[in-house]
């Protein structure tokens, strides 16, 4: 039986040119190699899966090739290619810095570095987690890796660069890894379903190329696990929702729907069921922070190559991007990220996604609400058809308010004009009115200026400033209970009344500016209060004059004398020096 090699080992690049998505790391280096410009020691750093160790064992290997190829490529066939392919090669020597990372294991290599190679060129020490190593290790290092043997190469990777020492970083020549993008991860995997002769779906791929997050290697054990899953040869989406635990985008374009249509039931049951399958309340509300997230991309088609899915869910993206507005697509991504912010903080974490969801409901039906309103309101002041007005009103007679007014009043350069186009108002003759007339006439009627007079009495009361302090108290107290501390210590304070002026002074120009910002409310506070409407507040700053502290020896003996004359006379009669 067959011994089974997982796929991130067996389809693992040996030459340059089979690395994915690092072609300005591969092409420095080739260049190097033709140019003999190798450097001592190099650094390869990045994120996990993405090609660091392949490459420093690709390096080791071509450098010590027999016979390059034109491209600058191992040949594979020379005797150094063979025994590097069947991991016998003695010119080639790694060291995992995670388990031996003691300065024992690193004297042990720099003794190892004073022999030259028997066979090639150069003896390569491969390094994987360097930034495991001790600092006294680091130190021991250092002296080796600044002046090493012609003939020794070291590669040093790493996924926290951070954590290296600067005295590290500065004897190496520093190569920064990317992320490999989802499509690339995508071609690499349909390339070995094809080569293995596996089905697959688009939208599996494409799944798992986005689980992996930039990491080849982590793509390729995803793919294994799924096809040993399914055990048919066959990579099917549903079997990777199942495997993985995924939450599919259906639920979210549902939920999205729901959210636009204002279905308040139908979003708690789409929660529930969610919830009911299993999945995580963060996971779900950060998912949905990504739906939005995509539907906004999908608004601009520059934007829209952003988009890292399918054809067939782009195109679902597309057709619910047109119906959800960009407003309420923002608006819910800040909600979204509140409740991803506060969520670990939460005692009912369901209860907390739920009111987050009900935010986001009604934020959708006030935009809906708006639009439709916006459709239906007719135009303001469009004219009417010679038809129209004649059906609105077929047996009473239409006199235009203007022919009406200036039977009675003539027209004064004080009336407005109105505009030739525009349309008046029509009147018809209602017999009802003559009765509601002579009911009004009969009633008793009120002065003009007797109401004038009775507000300006009750708007000009005189108060004390016992009751101007009584309010004012009361007034802090409000802001207190209000939890505005800064504003009620800042009325907590001495005023003076000079008629109906309160004066108020200052020392700190903050707080001027705070009472400057509460000052209309609180004006309307006790202009109510005390009825009057003349009440006013001015404020002033005075600059608060401190006192000079001695602080050096000779500012401290000046006061004490000062203050104490006979201190001098003491000085004078003993001979006494300061010592300043």
């Amino acid at each position: 039986m067959e011994s089974f090699v997982v796929s991130a080992r067996k389809y693992r690049p040996t030459i340059f040119a089979n690395v994915v998505s690092q072609t300005h790391i591969t092409t420095t280096l080739k260049n190097a190699i033709k140019n003999n410009q190798l450097a001592q020691a190099f650094l390869f750093c990045g994120p996990r899966g993405v090609g660091k160790t392949t490459c420093a064992r690709i390096l080791a290997k071509t450098i010590n090739c027999q016979q390059l190829t034109q491209e600058i490529e191992p040949c594979n066939a020379c005797a150094s290619c063979k025994s590097f392919n069947s991991n016998s090669s003695l010119n080639i020597h790694e060291l995992d810095a995670a388990s031996n990372n003691s300065v024992e294991d690193i004297r042990q290599l720099v003794t190892q570095v004073r022999y030259a190679p028997q066979v090639g060129k150069y003896k390569v020490y491969i390094i994987d987690e360097v930034h495991m190593l001790s600092s006294t290790a680091f130190n021991a290092f250092l002296k080796t890796l600044e002046e090493p043997p012609s003939y020794a190469i070291f590669i040093l990777a790493t996924t926290e660069k951070h954590k290296i020492i600067p005295t590290i970083l500065s004897r190496c020549q520093i190569f920064d890894f990317n992320r490999i993008q989802p499509q690339a991860i995508a071609q690499q995997l349909k390339a070995i379903a094809q080569q293995e002769g596996i089905a697959y779906e688009e939208e599996a791929i494409h799944l798992i190329s986005q689980k992996a997050d930039g990491a080849l290697r982590d793509a390729l054990s995803i793919f294994d696990l799924i096809v040993t899953f399914g055990s048919g040869k066959k990579l099917t989406y549903q079997d990777i929702l199942d495997n993985l635990h995924i939450l599919d985008y259906d639920y979210y374009f549902k939920i999205t729907q729901a959210l636009l249509d204002g279905n308040r039931a139908d979003i708690l049951l789409i929660y529930n069921e969610i919830l009911d399958a299993g999945f995580d309340d963060h996971d779900f509300i950060v998912g949905l922070s990504e739906h939005f997230r995509s539907l906004m991309v999908c608004k601009d088609a520059a934007t829209l190559k952003l988009l890292e899915v399918t054809d067939t869910v782009r195109d679902k993206y597309k057709a619910q991007a047109t119906h959800a507005p960009l407003s309420f697509l923002l608006e819910a991504l800040h909600l979204a990220n509140q409740c991803d912010i506060h969520y670990k903080y939460s005692k009912n974490k369901r209860l907390h996604v739920e009111i987050t969801l009900m935010k986001m409901m009604q934020h959708g039906t006030h935009l809906q609400a708006t639009e439709t309103k916006k459709k239906v309101s007719p135009k303001a002041h469009q004219p009417l058809s010679k038809d129209t007005q004649s059906a609105a009103q077929p047996h009473d007679k239409i006199v235009p308010l203007a022919k009406q007014e200036s039977s009675k009043k003539p027209i004064t350069q004080e009336t407005p004009s109105i505009a030739r186009n525009s349309i008046l108002p029509v009147t018809t003759k209602i017999p009802q009115l003559e009765h509601l007339k002579k009911d009004i006439g009969n009633e008793t009627t009120i002065e003009p200026t007797q109401t004038v007079a009775q507000e300006s009495v009750a708007t000009k009361q005189s108060f004390t400033k016992e009751e101007l302090l009584k309010h004012w108290k009361a007034y802090a107290h409000q802001l207190k209970a209000a939890g505005k501390l800064s504003e009620y210590s800042i009325l907590n304070q001495t005023i003076e009344l000079e008629g109906t002026t309160i004066l108020l002074t200052f020392t700190n120009p903050v707080q001027q500016d705070v009472l400057e910002g509460n000052k209309a409310a609180l004006l309307a506070f006790l202009r109510e209060k005390l009825q009057n409407t003349n009440i006013d507040i001015k404020t002033s700053l005075v600059k608060e004059e401190h006192s000079k502290v001695p602080y050096t020896a000779k500012e401290k003996f000046d006061y004490l004398a000062k203050k104490y004359p006979p201190l001098l006379v003491l000085q004078k009669r003993l001979a006494l020096e300061v010592d300043y």
